[in-house]
């Protein structure tokens, strides 16, 4: 075999690998996060500080899509519910979410918290522990909105647990307790068709919600990382 005819093979099987490469490159799809800072331009939240609970939300949020993007880049694609100034419709965040098809949705909550110690609740949507956990729920199904969170209950479960686990090392014990996951009727969840898990943390001042982003972006990137691993 000639010189050139070898380059010619070789170059032939290169297009080919590539080629049959380049499809995958095309469809992989970013890991999408919703976050939902509470409150709109008409609902301000609780009061804290001389602020109010919409404001801090709202910072932590951006603050949180920022990160996540400048970590990740076209690995993820970050969408916030909201923007200042915003007026929301009732179920308008899980309509947004579904429609989008996001990976999961993150809802951030704040309130005013005088003990020494900070809490961070963390809960997912739930009816009853027992029914919805063994219900059975096909994707194309006409599904009401309030059992919505049915179809991926059980990956929900799981995220809760892996973002448990995460929270409750000892690096963050000084920072605030965990209390939860716990899975109840909340009602800023309702509707949402992917794993959709709340935190509700407790501050001492409007400007402690920067020592928050931390944990939850810890929460997130071990979720981003499990994903490409698969």
């Amino acid at each position: 075999m000639s010189l050139l005819t070898y380059l010619f093979f070789l170059l032939l099987s290169h297009a080919i690998a590539l080629q049959s490469f380049w499809p995958q490159v095309q469809d992989a799809k970013p890991f999408s996060i919703m976050l939902d800072p509470a409150g709109d331009a008409r609902s301000t939240g609780r009061i804290i500080d001389d602020g109010y609970e919409r404001g801090v939300t709202l910072q932590c949020a951006e603050t949180l899509k920022k990160q996540l993007e400048d970590r990740y880049g076209k690995q993820v694609r970050v969408v916030l519910t909201r923007f200042p100034g915003e007026t929301l419709d009732p179920l308008q965040n899980a309509n947004f979410a579904n429609r989008l098809d996001v990976d999961i949705y993150v809802s951030i909550h704040f309130f005013q918290q005088s003990e020494q110690s900070s809490t961070l609740y963390m809960y997912y949507f739930l009816y009853n522990p027992i029914t919805d956990i063994w219900s059975k729920v096909h994707r194309l199904s006409c599904v009401p909105y309030d059992q919505a969170h049915v179809m991926n209950i059980n990956k929900t479960t799981l995220w809760t647990e892996s973002f448990k686990n995460i929270l409750k090392q000892d690096n963050y014990k000084k920072l605030f307790e965990l209390k939860g996951p716990y899975g109840l009727p909340f009602k800023p969840l309702i509707g949402v068709r992917a794993p959709a898990i709340a935190f509700e943390i407790g501050l001492k001042n409007k400007l402690d919600w920067n020592r928050y982003t931390e944990p939850i972006m810890q929460c997130l990137s071990h979720l981003i990382q499990t994903s490409q691993a698969v």
